[in-house]
């Protein structure tokens, strides 16, 4: 059978806040999501056997823990809820990893989320974005994100309230100390912040502000001071960065987002990247405004 070949596209997070932790120790965010132009790949076959297999870069990685592998397995066993038959729902998927894992760029999540789309078409179910969005809920909170089809959002809940957000194209700078953070140790942390207060200002305002200034002063990410503690690497590429650019931690790290606001601003990145230690990893990288979302079909 002939294959066909999608892209899945990085995430940075403008800010994030912790508003809360519920009972069930989920903890309530507010958080603005925007795809950047950086992509695995994955590249999927139907098998009319009901087998999935999930082969490529696995980045250490049981398949069975594999976030786009658990989203065909949680697809299939939602289709066969739905009544569709799965005996010949199956698929070989191949995954090439270029987003680095546990660097806050949402790779993983992405991944589930494009496996989603992607056999949804494929093995003809139709199940709407919502539907699609509860069964990626359960893979991990930024895979509604994902699932759904702006390019940039504001979130709230547990990361599965969305509204879309109409924010503009920038260049930015990323910056990983090439060290991975575990998410789970930080939002597990004593000392995170849990009782960030609840935005006040409109969606309309909130666009308003993101496209005159994205780091807004108001603004923070809560997970920036425990992921300092956990990885003083990650606090070490902020402190070189905060002095070039407007910059901060994307999700709970280990990538610095910096975004040039003048062409002063610009050219003094690229002459601190010129200079920064060799293992870091500096990537330059643009925002996805346009309604280009994953799941594209190369």
């Amino acid at each position: 059978m002939p294959h066909t070949v999608y892209l899945s596209p990085a995430k940075i997070n403008w800010f994030l806040h912790v508003t809360g932790q519920r009972d069930d120790g989920y903890h309530t965010l507010e958080t603005v999501f925007q795809q950047i132009d950086w992509y695995d790949t994955l590249h999927i076959q139907l098998r009319n056997d009901g087998n999935i297999h999930l082969q490529g870069d696995s980045c250490g990685v049981a398949i069975e823990t594999n976030l786009a592998y658990r989203a065909a397995v949680a697809l299939k066993t939602f289709a066969h809820q739905h009544n569709h038959s799965n005996d010949v729902l199956g698929a070989d998927i191949h995954l090439q990893k270029n987003i680095p894992t546990g660097a806050g760029l949402g790779g993983g999540s992405s991944n589930a989320a494009t496996v989603l789309l992607a056999l949804n078409q494929l093995w003809h179910l139709n199940f709407s974005h919502s539907q699609l969005q509860s069964i990626g809920l359960k893979l991990g909170a930024d895979v509604p994100f994902f699932v759904s089809e702006h390019p940039a959002a504001f979130a709230q809940g547990i990361g599965e309230q969305l509204s879309p957000l109409d924010l503009p194209k920038r260049e930015i700078l990323l910056v990983n100390p090439n060290v991975h953070v575990n998410t789970g140790a930080v939002f597990t942390h004593p000392n995170l912040p849990r009782q960030h207060p609840a935005l006040t200002t409109s969606l309309f305002e909130l666009q308003q502000q993101l496209h005159e200034q994205p780091f807004q002063a108001q603004h923070r990410n809560d997970l920036e001071s425990v992921t300092f503690e956990l990885s003083p690497e990650v606090k070490m590429v902020y402190n070189a960065l905060q002095h070039v650019a407007p910059t901060r931690m994307s999700g709970s790290g280990s990538t610095l987002v910096a975004c040039p606001m003048s062409d002063d601003e610009s050219a003094a990145l690229k002459a601190w990247v010129a200079n920064a230690p060799a293992h870091w990893q500096c990537r330059w990288a643009n925002t996805i405004s346009t309604q280009s979302t994953n799941g594209d079909i190369l």
